[in-house]
């Protein structure tokens, strides 16, 4: 088979590379015996056996957190870390009040406040109606004086002097009563309407609903105690050498502000109490604060 000229070509300049390199590392080969030889370490061994060594601590300084203080907004504003107090928001008032974390309160220092929240209340108006009888052109409504408890028959036209209101007008009529969320009915409702002498002014009652005066009262007691105290913002009482004013009273959520006073106290403890229980104990030991 005849030889192409381009494959000697390639042969022989390939023979010409593998003489280049075999005379390039030869040349190394001798000249390296000539080279500065550099003197190895000795190896010292020691017979003293192996003793593990920890090299000190840095120094490290530690600080620790003191309680969280109260703010001067009052002694449940306090803020921790990760405890924040649960804050509400009334949108009537426009005021905020707060639930302090459990975790920060000593139980012992609670207790110690000497006044408990029971319950708190809207205001009744002093005359409700809550029936009726009669017939067409002769109606005589059933009326309550929430003050002292009695319940009464009266027609338009009769003043109740020991309440200062007089019934201006009474009527009984048929009015569409909502039943669920799309089912009405009609009803005779009875409508009284009230000349309010204190106030000046003209209030409508209904037998079907209580009318309130738009204000609210709570219930207090000692610390442990069943005896109950009603109160209204701006009262003050006393209770041994404490003296207690009560501040801004709420329903949602039902919280009352409460300003105790003492000469153990360095400076007023001003707290926002929660009800301790859900109903009020009604009876003789329910007093009003003077």
């Amino acid at each position: 088979m005849a030889v192409h000229p381009r494959d000697k070509l390639l042969v022989g300049a390939a023979f010409a590379v593998a003489l280049i390199s075999a005379a390039g590392f030869g040349y190394l080969a001798i000249r390296q015996p000539g080279a500065d030889s550099v003197p190895i370490a000795r190896v010292e061994l020691s017979n003293t056996p192996y003793e593990a060594k920890a090299p000190d601590a840095p120094p490290v300084k530690t600080e620790t957190w003191g309680n969280p203080t109260s703010q001067k907004r009052g002694r449940e504003w306090i803020y921790d870390t990760f405890t924040p107090p649960e804050i509400f928001y009334n949108a009537r008032s426009k005021q905020f009040t707060v639930k302090p974390p459990s975790s920060l309160l000593d139980d012992e220092a609670v207790e110690a406040f000497g006044v408990e929240l029971v319950a708190v209340r809207p205001e009744p108006f002093r005359l409700q109606l809550i029936g009726y009888v009669g017939g067409e052109g002769n109606w005589r409504g059933t009326f309550q004086n929430v003050l002292s408890g009695e319940v009464f028959l009266a027609s338009a036209g009769r003043r109740v002097p020991n309440l200062n209101v007089t019934i201006k007008s009474l009527d009984v009529k048929a009015q569409p009563i909502r039943m669920g969320e799309s089912m009405s009915t009609m009803q005779r409702v009875a409508t009284a309407v009230i000349v309010d002498e204190k106030a000046g002014r003209e209030i409508t009652l209904t037998h079907r609903e209580r009318h309130f005066t738009g204000t609210v009262f709570a219930f207090v007691a000692p610390s442990g105690s069943s005896a109950t105290r009603e109160v209204r913002s701006g009262d003050m009482f006393k209770l041994d050498d404490a003296t207690f004013r009560i501040g801004q009273i709420q329903t949602t959520p039902p919280t009352v502000e409460i300003e105790k006073e003492s000469p153990s106290l360095p400076q007023p403890d001003r707290r926002v109490l929660t009800p301790r229980e859900a109903d009020v104990p009604e009876g003789p030991e329910t007093e009003r604060a003077p």
